[in-house]
């Protein structure tokens, strides 16, 4: 005798339209969220990864200040004649202190650049963008050239460099910071735009690459973070004279 099973009973021929748009939603949705998430990681593991490698610029500092009777690296320096110039990211001894002894300093005495200096020393935002000279420090870090002593750009002699004795607040004062171009000024504290991402400039921009925050190390050694609102307050504590940028102004 034939037996029927009731509709209730009936098995599945497979996925109805409606629950297959509905795995793919969720599907869709669990990709965005590990996308968003993985990059939210990858954010923060450059930015603690630059706070260390910044830390090592100072170090370096430090220790060529100690070889150099208590003088900084100059953030450039010009022959009596004012022909031949040194830039702190090309001062062999400076980089020797950063790096060790590297194939690539070979030529650091020249002006035209280093290129080739291990990724380690680079902020790693700047290497995964790979746009323009990224693999030069000063595509970068950037060396704070307010209120150092010394003398103007091209004056034969002239060296530009803080002592251990000129920098008034070493815990306040910044040595190195992210940006875009080998040296820092006042001028560029409020020029960063993410788009083009990266790439060496010649405007001294700071750059606010991590997070919308900038990484700082300063004279005495610690690093840490600033945003552009941060710097911008700066402004009304005494602007380019603020003791960030090396000067005697201080918050109140």
């Amino acid at each position: 005798m034939k037996t029927s099973l009731s509709p209730n009973c009936r098995r599945s021929s497979g996925f109805t339209l409606v629950e297959m748009l509905v795995t793919i939603t969720i599907i869709v949705s669990l990709a965005a969220l590990t996308t968003v998430g993985t990059k939210r990681l990858r954010e923060s593991a450059d930015t603690v990864t630059t706070l260390k490698r910044i830390g090592g610029f100072a170090n370096a500092n430090a220790i060529f200040a100690v070889d150099h009777g208590g003088k900084y690296v100059e953030a450039y320096a010009f022959d009596d004649d004012g022909a031949g110039k040194v830039c702190w990211h090309y001062n062999r001894a400076f980089l020797e202190a950063l790096i060790g002894d590297n194939p690539a300093l070979e030529n650091a005495e020249q002006f035209e650049g280093i290129d080739g200096l291990p990724e380690q020393v680079l902020d790693p935002t700047v290497v995964r963008a790979k746009k323009r000279s990224w693999s030069r420090i000063s595509a970068s870090f950037a060396y704070n050239n307010e209120n150092v002593p010394g003398g103007g750009w091209g004056q034969p002699g002239t060296s530009r460099t803080h002592t251990v004795t000129s920098v008034k607040n070493p815990s306040e004062a910044f040595a190195f910071i992210t940006a875009t171009d080998w040296i820092a000024n006042y001028s560029g504290r409020s020029l960063w735009k993410k788009s083009p991402v990266e790439g060496k400039t010649s405007d001294s921009k700071i750059a606010y690459r991590h997070a919308g925050k900038a990484v700082v190390a300063y004279y005495d050694g610690h690093c840490g973070l600033i945003s552009i609102n941060e710097v911008r307050a700066l402004d009304k504590l005494g602007g380019v004279a603020n003791v960030f940028w090396g000067g005697d102004k201080r918050s109140r």
